[in-house]
């Protein structure tokens, strides 16, 4: 560790490749203070950690994105009012079809014609798979979202050769017999999906899988890519990491690096205590893991060298990066959850604001997360809730929709200085985004006292002696209490929209309300 003494607030702290701004006034006990320094490098966030997650679990798929016969529903079985919010939540990812429900996936069960797709017991979370939401419908709906199709493979009851069938099936363009088989099934376009994961954390030992030894996992992992990689060189592999055991993602980046573009990790906020610290909490001690698995990813190089042609692919062109591909919040100590193993869970405004800190946490680690699917989409601690007659979004949808519509290209390190809310937590937790041109900068701000609004000053240090800043909005969003929720009809999160257009180069002063996330829309001009 680097212990640094600061003589002034422009300079930073540099551990490994990730920038770490210092408190450097304090943590004062009234106001704050959030400092963006524009001379400084931006780094590129990568549009896929705006992803979604969707399993066969409950009433995820059936019953919630997919119910044939309702009369909410199109022809091609999608309800339209859930296809309608997902819509608008701009997922750039989607998963699928799991999660844990892989091991016992035959990807093959979900083709051709519905009526002959075989019916079979969810061995995993209860009820029954009937196919009808397959390989085909499943990228249909990502092409109605605008969403990347991401596969999952079965590394339990699977087999290697069973994975490099799917890679055909899906993007074949010769005269092949899985390629033939998706023309013979209406498709004669290949589906050109990119992204592969090679299994679904396969270290868990209650899971029904085979490779819960981590060598077991490399040496069957290598055989799947393999000959996933020989029907298309181009796809982008995720392999199993494993947030509890550092030394499972060390040891498969030591020997399959050359061929992973993404290690999972599974991050859910999960409360100890259903207090709202013990929330929050929850969320900042993923700081720690992402510092870890840092230093983890950090150890292999950044280009591939000496990879034998003998595997007649070339390995990954880029750096490795995480996948967040679960994230969410799951408080099991709660007892409001309903259905299928409880999932079925309400949010309030808390959890909102805890999913603004997550969304902040991986905009700050922009360089080392390649992409993130929130678990999962629809009913099952879902931003969408369904029933029969219709559907309602939860308070995380809020977050979600709102970091995805204002959240700029870039993320731009800041300095912050803010009341505690406790020995560990900052009231204020922020970021900055810049656009790719560098004309427009985003501050997200959020709030998460609970009574308390806070004068806050955001100063600049410009690029330009000649810059200037033009404050164009305010977006806040609150709600009446941290407990509230939505359900049918009732929505209680409030947005207010302020223009400020205020010019300044040097610093605006603005209050933020409690329990709140905010953005400013921020204008950079050059005379």
């Amino acid at each position: 560790m680097i212990i640094a003494v600061f003589a002034n607030p422009g300079q930073r702290l540099a551990e490994g490749k990730k920038e770490v701004w210092p408190d450097y006034a304090g943590n004062n006990s009234e106001k704050a203070t959030v400092s963006v320094d524009l001379t400084q490098y931006p780094v590129a966030i990568s549009p896929l950690i705006y992803g979604q997650f969707i399993e066969f679990l409950g009433r995820c798929i059936d019953g919630g994105i997919y119910e044939e016969g309702s009369p909410l529903s199109g022809t091609n079985g999608f309800r339209k009012d859930v296809l309608q919010a997902v819509m608008e939540l701009k997922p750039t990812i989607l998963r699928f079809p799991g999660g844990t429900v892989t091991k016992i996936y035959h990807w093959e069960d979900g083709t051709g014609e519905k009526n002959k797709r075989p019916v079979r017991k969810n061995l995993i979370w209860g009820g029954v798979i009937d196919h009808h939401f397959g390989t085909a419908e499943f990228v249909e709906y990502c092409r109605e979202i605008g969403a990347e199709p991401f596969l999952v493979i079965n590394m339990a009851t699977g087999t290697p050769e069973e994975a490099s069938n799917w890679v055909e099936y899906c993007n074949g363009t010769g005269n092949t017999f899985y390629a033939n088989l998706r023309r013979s099934h209406g498709y004669e376009k290949p589906f050109n999906v990119k992204y592969w994961g090679i299994g679904n954390e396969e270290g868990a030992m209650p899971d029904a899988g085979k490779d819960q030894k981590v060598s077991k996992y490399i040496e069957d992992g290598w055989q799947s890519v393999k000959l996933m990689k020989l029907q298309d060189p181009s796809i982008k592999i995720t392999l199993d990491g494993n947030p509890a055991d550092y030394g499972w993602g060390r040891k498969v980046l030591s020997d399959m690096n050359p061929v992973c573009d993404f290690l999972s990790v599974h991050f859910y906020a999960m409360p100890a205590d259903s207090t709202y610290d013990s929330l929050l909490q929850s969320v900042e001690n993923f700081n720690q893991s992402l510092d870890s698995m840092r230093t983890i990813i950090q150890i292999v190089p950044g280009q591939v060298k000496d990879f034998s042609t003998w595997y007649r692919f070339p390995p990954r062109q880029n750096p490795v990066k995480l996948a967040i591909d679960e994230w969410g919040i799951w408080d099991m100590n709660s007892g409001k959850g309903k259905g299928v193993y409880q999932l079925e869970y309400p949010y309030t405004w808390a959890d909102a604001l805890a999913v603004g800190k997550f969304l902040n946490l991986f905009q700050r680690n922009s360089d080392i997360i390649g992409l993130a699917t929130w678990a999962q989409t629809v009913n099952v601690l879902a931003p969408v809730m369904t029933n029969s007659e219709g559907s309602y979004c939860q308070t995380v949808y809020t977050p979600l929709q709102a970091f995805r519509r204002y959240s700029l290209e870039n993320h731009l390190p800041i300095g912050v200085t803010s009341p505690l809310l406790n020995d560990n937590l900052k009231s204020i937790d922020a970021t900055a985004t810049i656009s790719a041109d560098g004309e427009e900068l985003v501050i997200s701000l959020i709030n998460l006292s609970e009574n308390k609004a806070i004068p806050t000053r955001v100063t600049f240090n410009l690029q330009a002696k000649n810059s200037q800043m033009q404050f164009l909005e305010h977006i806040s969003y609150t709600a009446p209490s941290l407990g509230s929720t939505n359900n049918f009809g009732k929505n209680c999160v409030n947005e207010t929209k302020t223009i400020q257009h205020q010019n300044s180069d040097s610093g605006f002063e603005i209050s933020i309300p409690p329990a709140s996330i905010n953005f400013l829309r921020i204008k950079i001009k050059t005379n």
